[in-house]
């Protein structure tokens, strides 16, 4: 009999949870590089779906232990959520700034949304606990 609790996490998982962090700790970055130049209003514009980021690298922490499907399918909600909006931001950027902010929730948010639809992750989410 197989002791379950020896499980090693695949590493599409793995991959996945290491971008959210990285992307949670780059708009870390991004907020912290553009508070001062930015209005209330555009801070604001700019914290939202930087927000969203720190959520789904919340859900990320629990994907090693008793993680279940729930919360595999919340984090990709919550990421196309942030990643499609992320698009029209890019294409309609007012400058450098706000063109590199949104492209770093694209490039680093839609690999995870892809790591977390592959038949692995479905398993390693599905796995009985």
């Amino acid at each position: 009999m197989s002791d379950l609790h020896n499980v090693v996490m695949p590493r599409q998982v793995r991959a996945a949870q290491r971008l959210l962090f990285g992307l949670a700790f780059a708009g870390l970055i991004v907020i912290l590089a553009l508070w001062g130049s930015l209005t209330s209003y555009g801070l604001g514009d700019l914290m939202a779906p930087w927000t969203l980021v720190w959520v789904c690298a919340l859900l990320a922490l629990k994907y090693g232990g008793s993680a279940r499907g729930g919360i595999r399918i919340t984090t990709i909600v919550v990421m196309v959520f942030v990643v499609l909006p992320s698009f029209s931001k890019a294409l309609g950027a007012a400058g450098p700034a706000e063109f590199t902010d949104a492209a770093l929730r694209i490039v680093l948010g839609l690999p995870v949304i892809v790591l977390l639809f592959l038949p692995e992750t479905t398993a390693w989410f599905d796995r009985e606990k």
